[in-house]
C-alpha cells in the first residue's frame, strides 16, 4: 500500500510539473471588449492542482457592469512604433496605445497616453513562457518621462507565480478550458520632487495560450500618495476585469471608452480605462465645478475621492471629451 500511495503521488506530482502556460499568437486586426465590475468573492487556496473548475459566472449578476473596448495593431502602424520596436504588439483602447512581446516571455514595454510617451527602458517581465504550475518569476523594471515640465521617475517590481490549471466559466455561461490561474503582486513607483505615488497590484489572473490577455483578472489595488509636506493619502479598491468578447476582422464595437465604480457612490470612485485623458473634473448639474483630479500615465484605475461632495447627481469629465453621471449617496 505505501507503494502505490508513493506511485500515486508521483504521478500527480508530474502531471502538475507538465502543465504549463504556454505563449499565445496575438495577431493585428482583432478586437476585444473586457467589463468591469466592482465585487467579487475571493478564490481559495488551490496551488499545484490541475483540473480545477472555477465558476465566475454570477459576476454579471451583481450589476454595475460597464465594458472598455480594445484593438491590437501591428505595432508599425501606429505613430510611435519605431519607440517601441522590440515590441510584439500594439493594443488600442480608450485613447491609449501600450506595447506587448510574447516570444520568451509576456512583457511590457510601456505605451502612449494624450502624446505622452511613455517607454520602459528597462522592460516589465510579468512572467516567461512556458510558465509551469509550482514556478515563479520575479523582474523589476523602470523608465522616466516628463509631463507638464515635470520629470517623473518610475521603478517597480512584479512577482507572479502560476498556482494552477483547469476551466474557468464567465458571465453568459462562456467556459474556458485549459484555463491557468496566476498570482501577481506588482509595486509602481512614481517619483518627483514634490514627493511620490506607489500602486499596489495584488490580484489573480487566468491566462490561456489561445489570448494575448487575461481572460479574468480579480485586482486588489491600494495607493499611496506622499507629498514632500503634508501627509499620506491612502486609497484602497477592488474590481473584476473579464473578457466579454474577442472578435477578427470587424470593427470595434461601440461602447463606452472607459467605465466608472462604484456608481452611486460613498466616499471614492474609481475610472477605470480612462488612459486617453490627463485630468477628470467633477461637475454638479448647474454646472459648477466641485473637483479636478490629474490622471496618471499608465495606470488603468486611478480612485478620486469624493467624501468631501455632497449627496447628489453630478457629472464625471475628462478631458478627451468623455462624460459620466455620478450619484453619490450616503
Amino acid at each position: 500500500m505505501k507503494q502505490l500511495c508513493s506511485l500515486l503521488i508521483a504521478l500527480v506530482a508530474a502531471a502538475c510539473v507538465q502543465a504549463q502556460l504556454q505563449s499565445p499568437s496575438p495577431e493585428a486586426g482583432e478586437s476585444f471588449v473586457q467589463k468591469v465590475v466592482e465585487a467579487f468573492e475571493p478564490l481559495g487556496d488551490d496551488s499545484g492542482t490541475t483540473g480545477q473548475t472555477w465558476d465566475l459566472s454570477y459576476l454579471e449578476a451583481s450589476g454595475g457592469v460597464q465594458s472598455v473596448p480594445a484593438a491590437i495593431l501591428s505595432v508599425a502602424a501606429t505613430p510611435n512604433g519605431k519607440v517601441f520596436a522590440g515590441s510584439d504588439v500594439a493594443m488600442e483602447g480608450g485613447g491609449q496605445t501600450t506595447y506587448y512581446s510574447y516570444g520568451d516571455s509576456y512583457e511590457y514595454h510601456g505605451g502612449v497616453q494624450n502624446n505622452l510617451i511613455v517607454a520602459y527602458d528597462d522592460t516589465e517581465v510579468y512572467f516567461p513562457f512556458p510558465f509551469p504550475i509550482g514556478e515563479s518569476s520575479e523582474d523589476t523594471f523602470s523608465c522616466e518621462y516628463g509631463t507638464a515640465g515635470i520629470t517623473v521617475y518610475r521603478t517597480g517590481e512584479v512577482f507572479t507565480e502560476c498556482l494552477s490549471e483547469g476551466t474557468l466559466i464567465l458571465p453568459g455561461e462562456v467556459t474556458y478550458e485549459n484555463t491557468y490561474r496566476l498570482d501577481v503582486h506588482e509595486v509602481l513607483v512614481d517619483s518627483t520632487f514634490l514627493g511620490t505615488y506607489e500602486v499596489t497590484y495584488d490580484g489573480n489572473y487566468f491566462f490561456s495560450a489561445d489570448y494575448p490577455l487575461a481572460l479574468l483578472a480579480l485586482f486588489d489595488i491600494s495607493t499611496v500618495d506622499t507629498p514632500i509636506t503634508g501627509d499620506p493619502v491612502i486609497t484602497e479598491m477592488s474590481y473584476a476585469v473579464w473578457l466579454d468578447s474577442y472578435t477578427v476582422g470587424v470593427d470595434e464595437p461601440a461602447v463606452e471608452p472607459w467605465a466608472m465604480l462604484p456608481n452611486p457612490a460613498r466616499n471614492q470612485v474609481t475610472l477605470v480605462g480612462a488612459q486617453s485623458a490627463s485630468y477628470a473634473a467633477i461637475y454638479g448639474l448647474d454646472g459648477r465645478e466641485w473637483k479636478r483630479t490629474t490622471l496618471r500615465p499608465g495606470l488603468q484605475a486611478q480612485t478620486i475621492d469624493v467624501s468631501d461632495l455632497p449627496v447628489g447627481t453630478y457629472v464625471v469629465r475628462t478631458n478627451d471629451g468623455t462624460a459620466k453621471k455620478l450619484v453619490i449617496e450616503r
